[in-house]
């Protein structure tokens, strides 16, 4: 089964979420990078996330990883814990 999911983040820009809901089975957002700097926050995830729930679009989370420690990878993971709360 052939699915249609999109990634977008702030480079996107502002996105026509009621056209893109007909053409699109999901999307997965980026909800920012590296560590748990609030800096490094997707400028646009959380209103991302909202139209995806107005809109009924499936969607999922990431966070493009810098992390080569275990130190690191924690801060990531703190950091998208976050973003979810």
């Amino acid at each position: 089964m052939e699915m249609k999911v999109i990634d977008v983040s702030v480079y996107q820009g502002n996105i026509d979420w009621a056209v893109t809901k007909d053409h699109v089975d999901g999307v997965i957002i980026r909800c920012g990078y590296g560590s748990d700097i609030r800096n490094q926050d997707d400028k646009r995830f959380k209103e991302n996330v909202e139209a995806c729930i107005k809109y009924g679009i499936p969607f999922g989370v990431y966070l493009y990883s810098y992390a080569k420690t275990v130190a690191g990878a924690k801060s990531e993971a703190l950091h998208v814990l976050r973003l979810l709360a």
